[in-house]
């Protein structure tokens, strides 16, 4: 008698699964099924794809960047993987999609603003703060130019040293002009209103700061000063004309 009671229970059992894993076959199946009709709705197909934010880059330049495909649902593009394409343009510093609905993509852009010059063989290449080189200046405006013969758009890390100079520069309210980091031992600054500033790659922030109080000094010593040589260690070399 207990044997049939356990066997009945254990029927019982088996039968409430089946029938809770029928009930998930066929919602899961519902929910696919759904899923499919919203995306092939021609009521979600793309109609319409603005783009904000850009100022030197045309819309058409974006958009062709950004290859999204004609006549497809706004659920079925990937908008992480267009974003990233946008992205790669080297102008580009940011950039979103977003879905507006019901069937609008709407693309926003940062675009990277130019905060000095590389000058190389005769052409002017635009760099943003960040030490990025954007593209070939096209008008020339009051930047800052990074010069050195053997210094191209390609070496990273040298147009990030000279960014990295020019902004500690400005921030001491001393902006340069001109940078010359050809040499790694001896950089050469040119301040837009005073001397030369000879600079070393290794450790020459630790002398910077002091150059505000030195061209201060000299001013009221009447003395005019040539450069201000900072690349030796717990020393600052000062010529006067």
């Amino acid at each position: 008698m207990a044997k049939r009671k356990a066997l009945i229970s254990h029927r019982r059992r088996v039968r409430r699964k089946t029938k809770r894993l029928a009930l998930l076959i066929l919602l899961t199946s519902l929910g696919a099924v759904i899923a499919w009709f919203v995306l092939t709705l021609p009521y979600f197909c793309i109609t319409k794809i603005e783009v904000q934010g850009q100022e030197k880059l045309s819309k058409d330049t974006i958009l062709k960047q950004a290859a999204i495909p004609k006549q497809r649902s706004i659920f079925r593009v990937d908008l992480r993987e267009v974003s990233g394409r946008i992205a790669q343009v080297p102008r580009v510093k940011k950039a979103e999609v977003r879905r507006v609905f019901p069937s609008t993509l709407l693309v926003l852009v940062q675009e990277r603003v130019p905060f000095a010059y590389l000058e190389k063989r005769a052409h002017l290449w635009e760099v943003d703060e960040e030490g990025v080189v954007i593209g070939e200046a096209a008008k020339k405006q009051d930047l800052p130019l990074i010069t050195g013969s053997g210094v191209s758009r390609d070496q990273t890390e040298r147009i990030e040293l000279g960014v990295k100079i020019l902004t500690s520069f400005q921030e001491l309210g001393l902006p340069l002009e001109r940078l010359n980091i050809a040499n790694e031992n001896s950089i050469v600054g040119d301040l837009e209103k005073g001397p030369q500033v000879y600079l070393a790659e290794d450790g020459y922030f630790d002398y910077v700061a002091y150059l505000p109080l030195v061209l201060a000094d000299a001013k009221k010593k009447d003395g005019r000063i040539k450069y201000v040589d900072l690349r030796f260690r717990e020393q600052i070399v000062v010529g006067y004309e």
